[in-house]
């Protein structure tokens, strides 16, 4: 069953939404990411930790071959001359890049040896390099002080370029990176498919969500095999019966409420027709006798007594548009596009050149049950009859056609449109009349819409079944 709805109106503002796998996909890179950056820097941390283990390893040798040689030097057994000793420090292995200084008492260099650095092997970028030794290079340099009985002798100092360490830092880098990016591509796809096959249900449920959000309560979900889905899929199925059986209710109030207002408008107009109007035109009736009777002798009475007709004739024509609106025509004699075409026609010729009305229509009606007949025309009379007190339009056009399964009907003017404070249709702002077409294309399973027209003014559109059948109503009048 259908509800009342908001027919092309502006849609809300959404804020960005992401697919569910894609969600779960693009946190699972987010994560490896991270885990690949936290390893990227344990293991540059742990390069540049080697590169200072080396230094300190080299460092503690040459301070142990130099303290051999001064306690030689103490003994005897070597001359004072030859220390340090640097051609037996010489034939040491050094790393690339790695340079050995032994620094004098005064802290000035005494001895040195380096081993050079292939320019042209250097693949590390310079911005690589500078933010390795900013992070991790501050620390690799060792010192190892010389004393020999209680004198210092002087200090061996290790040091390594920060080219040759970012270079290593470079490859370690290099092929962790190639390993992880091949390992979370395969690990994204294989989650992905697993998502999507565990999550395919969801599909299901979002198609029922959106059929549920255009009104169709008859749709349900499947039972699934996770238990969260389950139970998502038992309350969707306990709400949109609740709300089937709600709104079947609602529309067998509307019904009902349409009815007895038809049957009331019914009551008056025969009260009026029956007693009223009858009462006026014998007073007509009675003021002319009068005026036979005693107008030769009387002047005064006549002209009174023809003031007096006037008076009834004007309060019987205005009895007859109250009656044409409280009963309009006989619709199952006339047929809806006749009926709608005479009230286009009327109220043509009650403004004059002031507002011009028109009527198109498209398709066949004639087996339109009389009572949905009865209230599109009441839907179309309220419209327009709002149009002309209170739009100030110069052309009010109405339109009528089916499509599909579905019979609309518009009512569009070009007058001063809703303005600023106008809340679209199931706002506050909606008077009686509004009220009252709403409850109609309610009671027809429709779909209602009043607001802002395109490109200006204001539009009243409705839209429903053409197989809706209300409860017929009683007393004759529609």
């Amino acid at each position: 069953m259908s509800r009342p709805a908001l027919l092309g109106g502006t849609p809300s503002k959404r804020p960005t939404r992401f697919d569910l796998k894609q969600a779960l996909v693009v946190r699972l890179i987010l994560v490896a990411l991270f885990c690949v950056i936290g390893s990227a820097l344990f293991n540059l941390h742990n390069t540049a930790q080697e590169a200072t283990d080396q230094n300190r390893e080299v460092a503690a040798g040459i301070e142990q071959h130099l303290v051999t040689q001064l306690m030689r030097i103490e003994t005897a057994l070597d001359r004072a001359d030859r220390f340090p000793d640097w051609d037996a420090i010489a034939r040491n292995s050094l790393r690339s890049g790695q340079c050995i200084e032994f620094l004098k008492p005064n802290n000035s260099v005494g001895n040195s040896l380096c081993s050079g650095i292939d320019q042209s092997t250097l693949r590390a970028p310079l911005w690589f390099v500078g933010a390795y030794k900013l992070l991790f290079l501050s620390h690799t340099d060792i010192v190892r002080p010389l004393a020999s009985r209680g004198q210092a002798k002087g200090a061996i100092r290790a040091t390594i370029a920060p080219e040759a360490v970012a270079e290593r830092g470079w490859l370690e880098l290099s092929r962790m990176l190639g390993v992880w990016g091949a390992m979370i591509a395969a690990q994204c796809v294989l989650v992905y498919v697993v998502v999507h096959h565990a999550l395919k249900p969801t599909d299901d449920i979002l198609a029922g969500i959106n059929r549920l959000s255009n009104g169709d309560l008859t749709v349900t979900l499947p039972a699934y095999e996770l238990n969260e889905l389950a139970r998502i899929a038992e309350v969707f199925n306990e709400l949109a019966r609740k709300l089937q059986t709600t709104t079947r209710e609602r529309a067998e109030l509307a019904r009902q409420l349409v009815d007895a207002q038809e049957r009331e408008r019914a009551h008056i107009a025969r009260e009026l027709h029956d007693d009223v109007a009858q009462q006026v035109a014998a007073l007509s009736v009675v003021a002319r006798s009068i005026q036979k009777l005693i107008g030769p002798a009387v002047p005064q009475a006549t002209r009174e007594c023809n003031e007096l007709v006037k008076m009834c004739s004007t309060a019987l024509r205005s009895l007859r548009e109250t009656l044409i609106h409280l009963q309009p025509p006989e619709i199952d004699e006339l047929g809806l596009v006749a009926s709608l075409q005479e009230l286009i026609d009327t109220k043509n010729g009650a403004t004059g050149n002031t507002t011009r009305l028109s009527f198109h229509h498209e398709g066949r009606f004639d087996r339109l049950p009389i009572d949905t007949a009865a209230h599109v025309y009441r839907i179309a009379q309220e419209a327009v009859n709002n149009a002309l007190r209170h739009a100030q339009a110069r052309t009010v056009d109405v339109r009528l056609w089916k499509t599909g399964e579905r019979i609309e009907l518009t009512v569009r003017d070009d007058g001063l449109g809703p303005g600023p404070t106008w809340t679209a249709v199931r706002g506050q702002n909606s008077g009686v009349g509004l009220i009252g077409m709403r409850e109609r294309i309610f009671a027809l399973n429709g779909d209602f819409y009043a607001g802002e027209g395109a490109p200006s003014g204001f539009e009243v559109r409705v839209s429903f079944p053409h197989t809706a059948q209300p409860a017929s109503t009683t007393g004759g009048a529609a």
